[in-house]
């Protein structure tokens, strides 16, 4: 994978480090740096020729790249011609027009390297029709984090890099959105009398790491919609994701219940049923009750109970050739998650038209897009689930995490590298 740093973004000092890193650490990623045509001395570097250093009179620009065999120049046909465009365009999207004109030429550069993601903050750059590789510095990390995680090679830490696999960075990943949950581990001796508890908390865990893992196949089959890598369909991924979602309070509510002093029958602690609700702990039953909070409940179970009932349908859009791999819900499911995602106020990040019926007198046909479902899901799923832990009057309160390397899933470089990868701010 081929990345190009714009030399005009700003970046913070851990992002600039983790980025060298990467070109020291994991030989499947190339990261090319831009310098004065004098400079050029080692594999990766690169100069830009403008127009007007070039005698020709077709405004064409170029690019000169050192790589292990010696040195590489390549065209950028048209560059003069093109900054004008990036002016004109700029212009009728309603963006600076001067900065899309002055930063132009370094895109093109990064279009004629052949590479793989331009890191930018150009705005010009980032809007939806002008190019496909350009990406924010969070997006080029989750990119680069999936990347990694696909190959098993996960570069973590800045001082003390560490190279970790695929099980590992999911498990960093799910006890940083679930820190009530693993703390829960640390002092159980006399507080967690319980072992099949413990089997439950650490469940919710295992069913988080099965929902990030569902959500990067999802993320591929996105990138990649003619099925070539042989990922399940959306569809299937979204089903997934679910169930393990669902799995999730499954686990949290028989946890509960664990505790109580007269617990329920384990196949009625769900928080579904207003039974167990009512011998729920006041502070879990507030966090239960709140209108997101069962919004969101309800959502999981809609699309969860498609299995059994209303199945996903499959769908595609193509505009501007790019195509988006989408579902589609019909009948009852289809108006109880309409509702539900105006509720959370998710209407237009979830859905993206409805179309007609496919069958007579049926509602009319729900398009849903899947992967910013699917990322929203997870993160409310496992704030909500947090928040239950948490509130449990038995509950061990995170303690923060000791600076040593040697418990590698809470040491705070590994996990903020870990967070990166999957492209959320840090804590």
């Amino acid at each position: 994978m081929r990345i190009v740093v714009d030399p005009l973004l700003p970046l913070d000092e851990a992002t600039k480090r983790y980025f060298e890193l990467l070109g020291v650490h994991d030989q499947s990623l190339q990261l090319l740096r831009r310098r004065e045509k004098k400079s050029l001395q080692s594999a990766g570097d690169y100069a830009v020729i403008a127009p007007a250093e070039i005698n020709t009179d077709n405004g064409w620009g170029g690019v000169i790249e050192m790589n292990e065999n010696g040195t590489r120049r390549s065209g950028i046909p048209y560059a003069e011609n093109n900054k004008e465009s990036a002016y004109n365009w700029a212009d009728a999207y309603g963006l600076d027009a001067e900065e899309a004109r002055e930063r132009s030429l370094d895109a093109q550069a990064a279009i004629a390297l052949n590479a793989h993601v331009y890191v930018t903050d150009n705005a010009y750059a980032l809007h939806g029709l002008t190019m496909r590789i350009a990406c924010t510095p969070q997006d080029a990390l989750a990119v680069i984090g999936l990347h990694q995680r696909l190959r098993s090679h996960v570069l973590v830490g800045l001082d003390e890099p560490r190279i970790i696999s695929t099980w590992m960075a999911e498990h960093t990943q799910a006890i940083t959105m679930l820190p009530a949950v693993s703390a829960q581990f640390e002092g159980r001796q006399g507080i967690r009398p319980h072992d099949e508890t413990l089997a439950l908390l650490r469940a919710m865990l295992i069913r988080l790491k099965r929902a990030l893992g569902a959500r990067d196949r999802l993320l591929v089959s996105s990138l990649h919609p003619d099925g070539l890598l042989g990922f399940e369909e959306p569809d299937e991924l979204v089903e997934r994701t679910v169930v393990s979602l669902q799995g999730i309070f499954d686990a949290a509510g028989r946890a509960l219940n664990n505790e109580l002093v007269e617990p329920a029958a384990q196949a009625a602690a769900s928080f579904a049923r207003k039974d167990f609700r009512r011998v729920l702990p006041d502070s879990v039953r507030d966090i239960l009750d709140h209108q997101d909070n069962r919004a969101l409940l309800r959502v999981i179970s809609v699309l969860r109970n498609t299995i059994h009932n209303e199945p996903f349908g499959r769908a595609a859009y193509e505009e501007h050739g790019e195509v988006e791999s989408l579902a589609t819900l019909e009948g009852e499911p289809a108006v109880a998650f309409r509702m539900l995602a105006a509720q959370l106020g998710r209407t237009q990040r979830w859905t993206y038209f409805e179309d007609q019926p496919s069958r007579p007198g049926r509602e009319r046909e729900l398009v849903l897009r899947p992967l910013p479902l699917i990322e929203d899901l997870i993160v409310l799923s496992a704030q909500l689930a947090n928040a239950l832990i948490t509130a449990a009057p038995w509950a061990l309160y995170p303690s923060p995490a000791e600076e040593s390397s040697e418990n590698w899933s809470t040491y705070p470089p590994f996990s903020d590298s870990v967070r990166r990868g999957y492209g959320l701010p840090l804590r």
